[in-house]
């Protein structure tokens, strides 16, 4: 996790987590229809977010199960480097191309149209959590995107080595016998 934060946010946020827990305060992160809440630890204004289904709650009437999304949303990276110049795999590996300068006002546009979405049905109580690609366009778009949620808004964000480009490895063309 501290890996992604270095990635995400400012170089000057280190994470220790025995310190984190000592220090940390408890937000609610989201809640069931028996409003049994899940929380998440805050660092430094940021929220790092836990797995509700990893600590499923015992209730009198058996294990209650962990509340699901009302919504899930995709969102494919901006306009990459390598989406102008496909060249560009040449001289820099897949995972380190990064964004064009639109495809950072993309990825702030598409936060903005996100952020209405939700807003138009979600109601007052609403929170995000983001999932991120480790590849460092993934990355600058959720970066740009994000600006227009508070921190309050944000649940956690996660960085998911999943979502990637497909990788066939250095055998993709080989001969079949």
């Amino acid at each position: 996790m501290s890996n992604l934060f270095s990635k995400i946010y400012p170089p000057s946020i280190t994470i220790n987590h025995q310190k984190l827990q000592q220090n940390s305060s408890t937000i609610r992160c989201c809640s069931n229809s028996n409003n049994d809440e899940h929380s998440s630890t805050e660092h430094n204004g940021w929220v790092l977010g836990s797995f509700p289904e990893k600590n499923l709650v015992q209730h009198q009437h058996g294990i209650i199960k962990p509340p699901r999304p009302k919504r899930i949303i995709l969102v494919r990276h901006g306009e990459s480097e390598g989406n102008v110049d496909e060249s560009v795999y040449t001289r820099v590996a897949d995972p380190k191309v990064g964004l064009t300068e639109k495809g950072v006002i993309e990825a702030e546009g598409c936060g903005r149209k996100m952020r209405e979405m939700i807003e138009k049905n979600g109601g007052d109580d609403w929170k995000v959590y983001f999932y991120v690609s480790p590849y460092k366009r993934g990355i600058e778009t959720l970066r740009n995107l994000a600006k227009s949620f508070e921190r309050s808004r944000i649940a956690g964000v996660r960085e998911e080595p999943r979502l990637r480009e497909q990788d066939f490895g250095m055998n993709v063309f080989c001969p079949s016998f």
